[in-house]
């Protein structure tokens, strides 16, 4: 069988890493990708510097030329980080030994190390944010259909676990909608203040960059595509929990959607169910199990996106003008939570798209529980005559006897003098419809998806990238879906 390559994190198992991310996500992070993308912020700062005659022209495109990690010694920058314990030196070293002598002396030229791995972690930031947007439109469509198809579809609200009042499935789909997209909006909002640059040196003064510091600042990062920073944020790292309790709040807004659905494949409900296929096993001893894991999981990852949401606000603690104890948590948790992110809105898109609606069981449950979800209608009906704290009373009192003795509530009612003098059991009859007591769930679902419309309509998503394998010319794009 060869050699066995152990994985020591969940996201690199070559048999379970599917349930925790995409490889689409893991490129981002991948080893040669990040020193790749450290190159070429250096390349691009090198080529701003040139445009502005801070150096050579010469030499930043020499050094531009080289910057390719395919041209590296790995092994080379890999003995070197044991040797120095210095996460970018060893890189930079390397990229010198293949260029020009003089124009290798204008690589990192004024620039501190923290200045290039927070404005590559910047753009990682985009590219998740990127992927994150297009999966969560595509939820928010599908939540749309969704809605819009069982509008009308009365069910049973629920409180405290226990039978509340009707309502339709489409209004209960439509709350899910309109978290959802509040969560989109707040990561249109979050891209200008989150994705910045980082060019200031060492304490933050610019004073290496001398008199062109801010005109470089704006150059490099238009160069980038990043917006540039007011200030030095190497200990303010506000924009990255910003980026972490957003993700947090997407995870668990899927989260209750997936443990609604969870609930309500309990067997006593039957409403609804994830998807299932011949062949999916719930159990290796309980053979008829049809258990609810991928709606699970989805709660498990935005368990752990939010441990991490926790570490990033940790983060916001740093002393002075520079530590690296918040940035070296943020090599773990924007990492981790990008990819649990990207395997929770994978595996959500699956479940929605697939999502099984037992409408016949909807229906039963609605029935048999007909009367009891409409005693808030019943009171006000009754209370016109007898008073509504009187009809409350009443109600309250033979429901709860109702529950206790097994007999049917409208046959409780009829025996109370106050009912019986005022009321026919058949105008009872008539006020325990559950389709006449949905309120306005078919309206307000509508008003929703109108509203998510119009914002999807205006929502520009970001093209997919594509990204070349740094050590050749392989394409090595994979799809998100």
């Amino acid at each position: 069988m060869g050699q066995c390559q152990f994985s020591g994190h969940i996201v690199d198992s070559r048999f379970y890493s599917r349930g925790y991310c995409t490889g689409e996500a893991r490129k981002i992070f991948c080893d040669l990708y990040r020193y790749q993308r450290w190159l070429d912020v250096e390349s691009a700062l090198a080529l701003s510097q040139a445009e502005l005659g801070i150096i050579p022209a010469r030499a930043a495109e020499a050094i531009t030329a080289r910057a390719r990690l395919e041209n590296l010694d790995l092994a080379a920058i890999e003995q070197g980080l044991r040797t120095t314990s210095h996460s970018l030196m060893p890189l930079l070293d390397a990229w010198r030994d293949v260029c020009d002598p003089e124009a290798g002396q204008f690589i990192h030229f004024g620039a501190t190390t923290q200045d290039i791995q927070d404005t590559a972690q910047s753009l990682e930031i985009r590219d998740v944010l990127d992927i994150v947007q297009r999966d969560l439109a595509a939820i928010i469509r599908r939540v749309m259909t969704l809605a819009d198809r069982y509008q009308d579809t009365v069910t049973i609200g629920r409180t405290h676990t226990q039978h509340a009042l009707p309502m339709t499935l489409g209004l209960k789909m439509a709350v899910w909608l309109d978290e959802l997209w509040r969560n989109q909006e707040r990561l249109t909002a979050m891209r200008q203040r989150v994705l910045v640059s980082q060019l200031f040196g060492g304490v933050g003064t610019m004073d290496a960059f001398g008199d062109r510091g801010f005109e470089l600042l704006e150059v490099f990062s238009r160069r980038l595509g990043l917006a540039p920073a007011h200030t030095a944020w190497h200990a303010a790292r506000d924009r990255i929990a910003e980026f972490l309790s957003t993700m947090a709040m997407i995870a668990g807004a899927l989260a209750r959607i997936a443990d609604e659905i969870r609930c309500l494949a309990r067997n006593e409900i039957g409403e609804l169910e994830e998807p299932f296929r011949m062949g999916k096993i719930g159990s290796s001893t309980m053979p008829h199990k049809r258990n609810p894991e991928m709606c699970e999981q989805v709660v498990v990852l935005a368990r752990l996106i939010n441990a991490n949401a926790g570490l990033g606000l940790e983060g916001l603690v740093s002393e002075h003008e520079r530590d690296y104890r918040s940035v070296r948590l943020e090599w773990v948790t924007v990492t981790d939570t990008s990819l649990f992110i990207s395997g929770q809105l994978a595996m959500m898109k699956d479940i929605l798209a697939n999502l099984i609606v037992h409408e016949d069981a909807i229906r039963r449950n609605v029935d048999r529980a007909a009367i009891m979800i409409c005693t808030e209608a019943l009171m006000f009906f009754l209370g016109r005559k007898i008073g509504k704290n009187t009809a409350h009373r009443i109600i309250y009192e033979t429901s709860m006897e109702a529950v206790e003795s097994d007999r049917p509530l409208i046959e409780l009612l009829m025996e109370q003098p106050e009912i019986g003098r005022h009321f026919q059991r058949s105008e009872l009859e008539q006020m325990i419809s559950p389709e006449n007591h949905a309120g306005k769930s078919a309206e307000l679902t509508r008003r929703t998806i109108g509203l998510v419309d119009r914002g999807l309509a205006q929502l520009s998503l970001p093209a997919d990238r594509e990204r070349t394998c740094p050590m050749n010319d392989t394409i090595c794009r994979v799809s998100g879906s």
